[in-house]
């Protein structure tokens, strides 16, 4: 019994509410857009809904750096001298607007089912650090 409440009092809860992934352009792509967005019926390479595609980090790098710029907004796009990172970049984002809440039509992303708040949480981070990797 002793061993039993030793374990648990040595286990530490924020490792359960801490989230260690990544907050870089690949494995936000590869770990949470690919598979909730890049589905063959909506941003997939075949289907290409608005033009967007997420089902690989070829594709969501064009979508975000050619053919909607304004999907992710860096701190450096919004200002240039800025050197730390910045939350407006955050709410200047079409893309963490339509996954988080919603546009200004109402529509909230995935249509099916929305992302985790971790996962909506670690895009958050990854667009106020300044979009790691997004460029190459």
């Amino acid at each position: 019994m002793w061993l039993c409440a030793l374990l648990i009092a040595g286990c530490s809860l924020d490792k359960d509410t801490q989230d260690d992934r990544p907050a870089t352009f690949e494995f936000i792509t590869e770990a949470i857009l690919k598979p909730s967005c890049g589905n063959a019926e909506c941003h997939s390479a075949m289907k290409a809904v608005k033009q967007d595609v997420f089902d690989s980090v070829a594709g969501a790098r064009t979508t975000f750096t050619v053919t909607h710029t304004d999907l992710v907004v860096t701190c450096e796009q919004l200002m240039p001298a800025q050197t730390s990172p910045c939350n407006d970049s955050v709410a200047a984002s079409y893309l963490y607007t339509v996954i988080s809440s919603q546009d200004i039509e109402g529509d909230r992303m995935p249509y099916d089912q929305a992302l985790s708040n971790k996962d909506i949480e670690l895009i958050g981070t990854w667009i106020s650090e300044g979009a790691r990797g997004l460029v190459p």
